[in-house]
């Protein structure tokens, strides 16, 4: 016999089970895996620099190759925003009830559902609905930052040194005046790093859905995506020579200022699979009211953004109206376990995956007894995720020497700022708006079509998202 509560039991079973941190971009390796792309862009060991001069004067001098902490909420998020992609109602379409005067199931006559929110009806008792779904994504930004300009600046400690060339060959002592990491005075090291990167990242995703009805009030569902993720990156990396020593050797750039460095990459695979059970808890003459959750299965890979690292738990309420125009609303609360992708890819520690408010509300329209059409409003909340914010960061002043005194050093005035991309934590919204059709041509087979279209600027953000489908009721 069924019963939901076992399989509730497992998932939460599979969310708190904990891992090993282990490395998942080792230095000296190229990885093959897509989250790896973004920290090793400039090679396996990052921007490797070589300054014969600060060497030779026992100064450390080492850039701070801040790409990966300055877009690691990126990397997050697009692991986690590929594994939890809308998907289509899987109960929609041709619906099954009672009728108690002939004795037998008949087929729904009016609307054929929402399609990306839901209603509060079942299938039927003992009736299958096989249905295929195809979503094409082409992210463009990411917490309102466009992924064809992402900035990022590159510091070195400011370290004095105990001698500076005055020009003509000699040194002379230039002090640190109060600290050793003061970047308004004349230190040796003050050279920066500015990049501008951009992220190529198209998403095709394949989703089986399959309805049984268990009872006249309860069916269960399945989904299972198929996805393959292209993403190409591209960083344009360039040495401000603030101190004017032009002696800086990188072993990656490919000139002596600036190097663009590239690489693309694709993986194809089975996402996140998720089950569903549904069940109507108070039906009247034309509403409804149905509880349901879902479980998320972490089958995905989740280093290849095919999946999200670990299980969820979504809880949730429908809603539903019959008439000509029928309105529905969802909401639920996804609860999830611990993923590598949520915390330190560069160790593999695991972090939890932020939780979520998701709903959404709308109508279809009844148009004829082969059309109807619908719209809905469909978002998520976001709590305490990771996140990107674009700030300016100030130059370090360049030193020249007074032409009176070669060994007294003067700082220049109103130095530049560069833009630059910092790692925050917060809450955020994402609302879509759902507007589509469906078309039954003939007996229980439906054709779906539908668009989405992003209001908001929060989270992983795609260009309006088209919808094909096709599903058949037995």
């Amino acid at each position: 016999m069924f019963r939901p509560s076992l399989l509730v039991l497992f998932f939460v079973v599979l969310i708190s089970i904990p891992a090993d941190a282990q490395s998942l971009c080792p230095t000296g390796t190229i990885s093959v895996k897509l989250i790896c792309m973004i920290p090793q862009v400039y090679g396996p060991n990052g921007l490797v620099l070589e300054n014969t001069k600060a060497q030779a004067l026992g100064v450390a001098n080492s850039f701070q190759n801040g790409l990966p902490q300055a877009l690691s909420p990126l990397n997050t998020s697009i692991a986690r925003q590929t594994a939890l992609l809308p998907l289509a109602s899987p109960s929609s379409g041709i619906t099954f009830s009672w009728d108690a005067a002939s004795k037998i199931f008949t087929a729904s006559t009016d609307s054929f559902g929402p399609i990306l929110g839901e209603r509060a009806d079942t299938i039927g008792r003992y009736r299958v609905s096989v249905g295929f779904a195809y979503e094409y994504f082409n992210f463009d930004s990411s917490d309102g930052v466009s992924l064809k300009k992402l900035p990022a600046v590159f510091t070195q400690s400011d370290t004095f040194a105990q001698a500076a060339n005055n020009g003509n060959g000699a040194l002379c002592s230039v002090p640190p005046p109060d600290s050793v990491n003061n970047m308004n005075e004349c230190g040796f090291i003050r050279d920066i790093i500015t990049t501008n990167t951009k992220v190529d990242l198209k998403l095709h995703q394949f989703t089986t859905f399959v309805t049984f009805g268990l009872t006249n009030r309860i069916d269960v569902s399945m989904a299972i995506p198929i996805e393959n993720v292209r993403m190409g990156i591209i960083s344009d990396a360039t040495i401000q020579d603030i101190s004017q020593t032009k002696t800086f050797q990188f072993s990656n750039f490919s000139d002596h200022l600036r190097s663009i460095f590239g690489q693309s990459r694709n993986a194809s695979g089975i996402g996140d699979i998720t089950f569903r059970v549904k069940g109507i808890a108070w039906k009247g003459e034309k509403s409804a009211l149905a509880l349901g959750v879902d479980a998320r299965v972490p089958t995905g890979d989740a280093l290849n953004f095919l999946g999200a690292g670990a299980a969820g738990f979504t809880p949730f309420l429908v809603w539903s109206y019959h008439a000509r125009i029928s309105p529905h609303a969802f909401v639920g609360y996804e609860v999830n376990g611990s993923s590598v992708i949520a915390g330190d890819i560069t160790t593999g520690k695991k972090e939890k995956l932020p939780g979520e408010l998701t709903y959404s509300a709308g109508a279809d329209v009844w148009i004829t007894k082969w059309l109807s059409a619908a719209f809905d409003l469909v978002g998520e909340q976001v709590f305490q995720a990771q996140r990107l914010s674009e700030t300016q960061i100030v130059r370090p002043a360049q030193c020249v020497l007074d032409p009176n005194n070669l060994c007294a050093a003067l700082v220049a005035e109103s130095p530049p700022s560069d833009p630059n991309l910092v790692p925050t934590t917060g809450s955020y919204n994402v609302t879509n708006a759902s507007i589509g059709a469906r078309i039954k041509p003939f007996g229980h087979f439906v054709v779906t079509g539908n668009v989405l279209i992003n209001l908001n600027n929060g989270g992983l953000r795609a260009k309006p998202v088209p919808l094909v489908g096709v599903s058949y009721t037995f």
